[in-house]
């Protein structure tokens, strides 16, 4: 795929980066967990890098109406056995509203990205796209499964502490 389908797909996926971008930089704004100030800025970090590695493609599309090579970097790490926040939060859950809400949020905007990359993967012609889609999909991927492990770590807790959960 090249030509204005190509244009059409990068700039969806510029604007999909940006948007990521700008809502992990306020969520490590506003968390109060270091360790979540940390990883929410790594994942606006990884945002960034993949949105300067489309806008490159873009230029490269406008200008040589050809694909570049391209260099993601190092694929990211969470580590521990709470990836994203602090083992103290699951303690001080109650009432940890924005957390909850910004990594669902992040659940939602990495499983979208995942899609796309997904779609716009299988629909390229081109071994250098298909191979930058895939790997932009890895990326969100490894994103979603760490959201997602924070997730499962202090759901219940905090549903229980909301008084969503039923009493047996």
């Amino acid at each position: 795929m090249n030509g204005p389908k190509a244009i059409e797909g990068l700039k969806t996926a510029l604007q999909t980066e940006l948007n990521g971008i700008e809502f992990y930089r306020m969520a490590a704004q506003q968390t109060e967990d270091a360790k979540g100030k940390q990883a929410f800025q790594m994942l606006a970090d990884d945002e960034l890098k993949h949105f300067n590695t489309l806008q490159q493609q873009y230029s490269a599309l406008i200008e040589n109406n050809g694909w570049q090579k391209f260099d993601l970097g190092k694929m990211p790490e969470f580590s521990g056995e709470s990836p994203i926040f602090s083992v103290e939060l699951k303690e001080r859950i109650k009432g940890r509203h924005f957390e909850v809400s910004a990594l669902s949020i992040g659940a939602l905007l990495e499983s979208n990205s995942i899609e796309f990359y997904r779609k716009m993967k299988d629909a390229s012609d081109d071994p250098t796209a298909k191979e930058m889609y895939a790997k932009l999909q890895q990326w969100e991927e490894k994103h979603l499964e760490a959201i997602t492990k924070q997730l499962d770590i202090i759901k219940e807790d905090y549903w229980a502490e909301q008084g969503f959960t039923p009493l047996f």
